[in-house]
């Protein structure tokens, strides 16, 4: 079957649905599936964001899945083979379309067979943002004390490029991933947006502490780690600072101290100690700070 706004001979009901203004780039595209069975598609439907007013969803009568994917640049004729909710979620968000000004969201809802006929849904990003709020390098207690930390580049490893959202919650990895300890810069270069997996260096850092707020964005994995890389002295030095427990549409802030030389290469922990880390966890921003020595 064919995908089609509405499917024909069958009573309709109209659902109004707001979510938040100018969080939607351009459009959202509506799917409503049945509930039993199969999960078949009852309706379809791309409505804009630009207006003020609520939207209008069209569905059939019987409970309902909604499902709502925002900012999607692919035409309507891209959901052409979706049938079932099965298919609609081998759906894949990728950074080669994602963006960290206009993310690409997702939102779910169930709609009970009953009159009720309005519905706040929420759409959210796949995307996680890291941010290095501070750091500073105070080598006072070792033999090269006095010597900086000389920052030439900053970076994600194994930062997720690609996930399925509405798998998420059963499958919270990412399908694939880039900078696998070392940065493949060729491959970054080839985003729309590198500087979100890539970034220059910060300079000599010192016992006085910056304040860079430099922010990465990519889709949350296991292994990801924000890395700093560079010198001190002659020494080539690492950073590759874990960020565990992440979720998509969190904002990560982290104050780091280094306080000896790092790994010789990135494929290498830190001594334990060699970074104390300040992590603030806040939906796309605050919450309570966690102290970690690593």
């Amino acid at each position: 079957m064919p995908l089609s706004d509405t499917l024909p001979g069958k009573s309709e009901r109209q659902i109004y649905i707001q979510w938040k203004k100018n969080t939607i780039r351009d459009s959202v595209d509506l799917f409503c599936f049945g509930t039993g069975g199969i999960q078949s598609l009852d309706s379809y439907q791309r409505v804009a964001t630009d207006g003020e007013d609520p939207v209008h969803a069209l569905a059939t009568a019987g409970s309902r899945r909604l499902v709502a994917l925002g900012g999607s640049p692919q035409g309507r004729d891209a959901w052409y083979g979706i049938r079932t909710y099965a298919d609609l979620c081998k759906h894949r968000f990728s950074l080669q379309e994602d963006s960290p000004y206009h993310p690409l969201t997702f939102g779910q809802a169930w709609l009970a067979d009953n009159p009720v006929r309005e519905l706040s849904l929420e759409m959210k990003p796949m995307l996680c943002r890291v941010r290095l709020r501070s750091v500073s390098a105070d080598f006072s207690r070792q033999a090269y004390r006095g010597i900086p930390f000389t920052s030439t580049l900053l970076y994600l490893a194994y930062a997720g490029v690609e996930c399925k959202p509405l798998e998420w919650s059963t499958r919270p990895t990412p399908l694939s991933w880039l900078n696998g300890g070392a940065p493949d810069s060729t491959a970054v270069l080839q985003l729309p947006y590198p500087d979100m997996l890539l970034q220059e260096g910060l300079g000599d850092i010192g016992p006085e502490r910056m304040y860079p707020q430099r922010d990465f964005y990519c889709y949350p994995g296991p292994q990801l780690r924000l890395v700093l890389a560079g010198r001190v002295g002659t020494d080539e030095c690492y950073y590759p600072v874990p960020l565990p427990d992440l979720q998509p549409g969190n904002t990560y802030e982290l104050q780091l101290t280094l306080t000896r030389k790092g790994a010789p290469d990135p494929y290498q922990p830190v001594q334990a100690g060699t970074v104390v880390l300040e992590n603030v966890t806040v939906p796309w921003e605050r919450a309570q700070a966690q102290h970690i020595a690593f």
